[in-house]
């Protein structure tokens, strides 16, 4: 009798999340259940109760990821969240080749290199047990790709901007360093890229993007930023002293940059004293997106990121995370209306290049309403072939070992009106009130504010 009311109480009793009990079980050996400083402020004795089911309910316990299980016999590298898909047998730049590349980004510059890409996704996937681009079928992998590529293209300008253009659209070479020359929208002339009156100028300051309360372990220090020299560096600032959008998914904010420091440098100081590694180092520059598009989730609490919303086949979801505050739904007469067009073209662009179909669009609100009048509009000329024809339902079963499939040849975009404005980031304007009503705006690169 006892044992059969025992066994009742454990079946009403709630189930923890897998992540709540990350830490039960993690006794012997080499494993060692320790806290994320990242997250709290703690010491790793602090999460010895998480060890029993019964401490679950405690601090540091009840507080999601906080503690986890780490084995001392390999570097100490918190685990991704994971997909709960195989890894697959094809890698990831057997699959997006260098062919493929080139046709997508014809005009890419440094540090958006090919090779730049495939050294850092090996990187973090011989660490990390979830795999980026290389989880379930071939054909999520593709669609993860597809996905990812037409994010970070437009996000980068087509792989041609590093820095964000309000902020050091040109750097200044002086005294044997780089500097930048801070602007706002109504004082940059965006046909030259150049900034008339700097932000910093007459004793003014720069502290965008910075978080003042956030310090570390949780932020970079920051504050505000005055310009170098007023007499021979007049109007500019040293960029390693903000926290601006830089890369291919134009990372922002201290916070972000401490915690993508933490994955690819094993260190806070790397990217919290050398922000700017990121606008001139190939490892930093595709590095941030991918610890973005890996570890980056929509709230906390949140268990799921860009990773894992694409293999479940969610375009919308993914924008939702990466810029879904001004993107799902865009202003109708702010930048970011015609921003979600040139993001649907660039991803139509992938999708077609990668031989996939395009992912559903839920998960951001409007943006399927925004595809279907892109293309019947004429405004997408790239998605054509897409509209209308839904995404593939994805498999669990692991990808099989096959070469590469022949690129799809794509090319009739290149010399476009739309890519050359982009690419030079000049100022001529498109209208497209018939889209999202008036709407006349200079085209910019586009910021991540995460």
């Amino acid at each position: 009798m006892a044992l059969k009311m025992r066994i009742m109480l454990l079946l009403l009793a709630p189930l923890a999340s897998a992540q709540d009990l990350s830490c039960v079980g993690c006794i012997g050996g080499t494993k060692k259940c320790i806290g994320d400083t990242t997250i709290q402020m703690l010491e790793d004795d602090d999460c010895v109760p998480c060890l029993k089911r019964s401490g679950k309910w405690t601090w540091p316990c009840n507080v999601e990821d906080l503690c986890w299980c780490w084995d001392s016999s390999k570097p100490k590298y918190k685990p991704a969240l994971t997909s709960g898909l195989e890894p697959a047998l094809t890698k990831p730049c057997d699959i997006f080749t260098e062919e493929m590349f080139d046709k997508i980004a014809p005009n890419a510059v440094h540090p958006y290199t090919y090779e730049g890409l495939c050294d850092t996704i090996e990187m973090l996937n011989e660490r990390y047990d979830e795999k980026i681009f290389m989880m379930g079928t071939l054909q999520q992998q593709k669609q993860e790709w597809a996905a990812f590529l037409g994010h970070t293209t437009h996000e980068s300008a087509q792989y041609t901007a590093s820095r964000e253009a309000l902020v050091c659209a040109r750097t200044v070479e002086k005294n044997a360093g780089t500097f930048c020359k801070p602007c706002d929208n109504n004082n940059f002339d965006w046909e030259n890229r150049y900034c008339e009156v700097s932000l910093v100028a007459n004793g003014q300051f720069y502290e965008d993007y910075c978080d003042k309360i956030v310090t570390p372990p949780y932020g970079c220090v920051c504050g505000p930023t005055t310009e170098v020299d007023s007499e021979n560096l007049s109007g500019l600032i040293n960029p390693n002293a903000v926290f601006f959008g830089r890369g291919a998914i134009q990372l922002s904010w201290n916070s972000n940059y401490i915690k993508a420091s933490y994955v690819l440098a094993e260190s806070a100081d790397t990217l919290c004293t050398q922000p700017d590694l990121v606008a001139t180092e190939p490892k930093y520059a595709w590095g941030t997106a991918l610890w973005f598009w890996m570890f980056s989730t929509p709230s906390p609490g949140e268990q799921t990121n860009c990773h894992i919303k694409a293999l479940e086949g969610s375009f919308g979801s993914t924008l939702r995370i990466i810029n879904g505050g001004l993107e799902c739904p865009p202003d109708a007469y702010g930048y970011h209306a015609e921003a979600v067009v040139t993001r649907l073209r660039y991803y139509c662009i992938a999708a077609t290049v990668m031989e996939v179909r395009l992912m559903d669009f839920n998960g951001c609100e409007g943006l399927g309403d925004a595809f279907d009048r892109c293309v019947k509009t004429g405004f997408c000329p790239e998605c054509n072939d897409h509209h209308g024809n839904p995404t593939m339902e994805p498999s669990l079963a692991p990808a099989p070992r096959m070469p590469t499939p022949k690129p799809t040849e794509w090319g009739s975009w290149r010399g476009e009106d739309w890519l050359t404005t982009m690419t030079r980031g000049n100022s001529a304007v498109k209208s497209v009130s018939s889209l999202f009503g008036s709407l006349t705006i200079p085209m910019a690169v586009a910021l991540v504010v995460v």
